[in-house]
């Protein structure tokens, strides 16, 4: 496998744009556009927040159907809390696109991020689209990532290629994110995380659902910015079959290898979010090993990404493991005190539920003073692991989270 560029346009038949529909004040790109050349499977996750937008809804439905060729999103509004008005509009916006494009309306998955509460300017999106489907080009990743975007300060986006038998496979990615982030989103059967893939790969609608189920249990779910959970939150993937493989229609070799792969694009995107969180100037890996579970790993790695205290720490440079204690101590998992060990980096801290006497602090303290921070919680309890990522909380997260509607 290797890291290749283009985006959602990476791999074959898919196009990509984004526009300006003038729904953000700042005037900048809020619509975008995936299309396949060719009828597409599709599998999505979405957020597990009771409280869903609209195009949650919609998605959720539309995802049923058996082909899909078209993710058309909006930036700047969530469409969310609008009643029956939102569901109007999104199924709107997936009306505009289907139409234009000669598609059945159950073929266009839908997508928004914004602000809660505000009602979409649908018609500003309706006079948009001709222009977003007359802009759709195979080197249009970058502006479909760029018009995504709400408080994020980079695109985030990601390609790779791998060998399945004898064909040649791509997989390419967008996302946006960086508050409101602490997705726990859920197969089909927060500003807020989306994520859209694109793959050339021959494979069947189950399969497909199912490589994206274990990508996004180690990936989307195991990053936090804020611990807000959006009600927008999703992730969506379309195969079109162009790289001409044999089709995946069951958990084989070739299935290991595409799966394996969806999950490296996820994981790396997923980062990039943490580093991006809004106000971040530093970026924290949290791993947890020796658990008796693989559950009880991800429990405690999460309670410790979503430590204020231990966030504040890192933002000030206090290298104040107590934080890292107590939110493992906190997680609801049965673990043994007695057999704990922390390392910040290099340093152990930790061992065996006691302090480490004469720890190196100034070695610690240069640790916190770097943009990037590794924090291991070790449980020696059993053999299963799981890694979190998330960022230190500055003030200038709260500027922007005080500031966010006005």
């Amino acid at each position: 496998m290797i890291i290749i560029p283009g985006g959602v346009t990476a791999p074959k038949g898919f196009l990509a744009s984004g526009v300006k529909a003038g729904i953000k004040k700042s005037g900048k790109k809020d619509l975008a556009l995936i299309c396949s050349e060719v009828p597409a499977v599709a599998a999505g996750a979405f957020t597990a927040n009771v409280f869903k937008a609209s195009p949650v809804k919609v998605s959720l439905k539309h995802i049923t159907h058996k082909t899909h060729q078209a993710v058309i999103v909006n930036s700047g509004n969530a469409n969310c809390a609008n009643g029956r008005a939102g569901d109007r509009d999104a199924l709107s916006m997936a009306r505009f696109a289907a139409e234009t494009l000669a598609l059945k309306r159950e073929a266009v998955l839908v997508a928004s991020t914004g602000i809660i509460g505000r009602y979409l300017p649908i018609e500003k999106i309706r006079k948009a689209v001709p222009a977003l489907i007359g802009a759709l080009s195979e080197d249009g990743g970058a502006s479909f990532a760029e018009a995504i975007m709400t408080t994020d300060t980079k695109k985030k986006e990601i390609a790779v290629k791998v060998k399945l038998g004898g064909s040649v496979v791509a997989i390419g990615g967008a996302c946006k994110g960086v508050g409101m982030i602490y997705p726990e989103i859920k197969a089909a059967g927060h500003a807020t995380m989306l994520c859209f893939i694109t793959t050339d790969a021959a494979v069947s609608k189950k399969m497909l659902g199912a490589a994206l189920d274990e990508a996004v249990a180690d990936s989307f779910n195991m990053v936090s910015v804020d611990g807000d959970m959006s009600t927008n939150d999703m992730c969506l993937v379309l195969a079109n079959g162009m790289a001409g493989n044999r089709r995946i229609a069951a958990k084989n070799r070739d299935y290991a290898a595409f799966a394996s792969a969806l999950k490296f694009v996820a994981t790396e995107l997923a980062k990039k979010m943490a580093r991006d969180g809004e106000g971040a100037t530093k970026f924290i890996e949290i791993k947890v090993t020796g658990a008796k579970t693989a559950a009880d790993a991800k429990d405690i790695a999460r309670k410790v990404s979503t430590s204020t205290l231990l966030k504040c720490a890192v933002f000030g440079g206090d290298p104040n493991w107590g934080r890292v204690v107590a939110a493992a101590g906190a997680s609801g998992v049965a673990i043994d005190p007695g057999t704990v060990d922390i390392y910040l980096g290099g340093v152990k801290v930790l061992s065996n539920g006691m302090t480490v006497r004469g720890y190196d602090l100034k070695k610690a303290e240069a640790l916190f003073k770097k943009d990037a921070i590794d924090i291991k919680v070790g449980l020696k309890s059993g053999k299963h692991e799981a890694t979190a990522w998330t960022c230190d909380l500055s003030h200038k997260y709260v500027e922007i989270n005080s500031e966010y509607s006005t």
